[in-house]
């Protein structure tokens, strides 16, 4: 049965323009509706860095991370434009403690029990020297130790902070991502509808009617493949828009973001790890603020 789509996406998103993007170049004809504008939620209010997800390696997800840092350098080379290197300072300390009961930290715990859950400063540079080599960098500068006490990064930090590593990660635009994206897709044949809501979406005879509310009024139009990439919205797309009764739910998670006069003079950021564990925390400055 012949269709509008081949694929159509609910969420105009990173995840959704991406989709588009990549599923239009591979010559699938796609489209996409967002009920409101493109980026108009999480994808323009995140920590507007992207990396290799430092912190899974504690999980042992080398592969993961080895995927991430590889795209890390492939997104650098094609969108110089809209992103930027930035370095990284971890402030050491002998009292850091593991996040939780992280597999890393049960095998310490079982080789090493008087550590107590505490993180040893070499296992630390070993989770960094394998960051910096699991995706090939060629790009990022590699991992340095900091002597707090001389460098400029230490003087905005505590006393008690003496060592630091300082690594490689980035930062982007992100709403100006999700729009290139669209454009890149739209460009290459795709159709991008903005504040058009997906009002249903049914299974008819092996395709799927999907019934919009734009602009112009309702209109239904049938795919072959459908994504929900709704966001914060999935679980309600599922359940009130697709009508699948599944028993997963979704956990939403957010993140807050706190913003503050300028603190210190670089353009480095700093990432602390809690000392009972528990919470991390990130601070940059953007290169534009005042």
């Amino acid at each position: 049965m012949a269709t509008d789509f081949d694929l159509f996406i609910i969420g105009g998103g990173i995840n959704g323009v991406g989709i588009a993007r990549d599923a239009q170049g591979r010559g699938l004809q796609v489209g996409l509706a967002e009920m409101s504008d493109l980026g108009a939620a999480t994808s323009s209010a995140s920590t507007k860095l992207f990396h290799g997800g430092l912190r899974y390696l504690e999980f042992f997800e080398f592969g993961l991370v080895r995927k991430a840092l590889v795209e890390r350098e492939v997104l650098l080379r094609a969108m110089p434009h809209i992103s930027w290197p930035m370095r990284f300072v971890l402030p050491y300390h002998k009292d850091m403690r593991f996040e939780g009961d992280t597999p890393t930290s049960k095998l310490l715990t079982f080789f090493m029990p008087w550590m107590k859950g505490r993180r040893p400063a070499w296992l630390v540079r070993f989770g960094l020297f394998l960051y910096d080599t699991l995706g090939g960098r060629q790009i990022l500068p590699g991992t340095r130790t900091v002597d707090l006490t001389t460098d400029p990064v230490g003087r905005p930090l505590k006393g008690k902070f003496t060592r630091a590593y300082e690594y490689s990660d980035c930062w982007v635009e992100d709403s100006r991502l999700v729009v290139l994206n669209a454009r890149d897709a739209a460009d290459r044949g795709a159709q991008i509808m903005t504040r058009t809501k997906v009002i249903e979406a049914r299974r008819v005879e092996g395709v799927w009617e999907i019934t919009l509310e734009g602009p112009d009024g309702p209109k239904t139009v049938t795919a072959a493949g459908l994504v929900n990439a709704g966001g914060p919205w999935v679980e309600d797309i599922i359940r009130g828009k697709i009508h699948v009764n599944a028993t997963e739910g979704v956990r939403l998670v957010r993140g807050s973001h706190i913003v503050t006069k300028r603190l210190f003079d670089h353009d480095k950021a700093y990432f602390f790890k809690a000392k009972m564990a528990a919470l991390s925390l990130l601070f940059h400055m953007r290169r534009t603020l005042p």
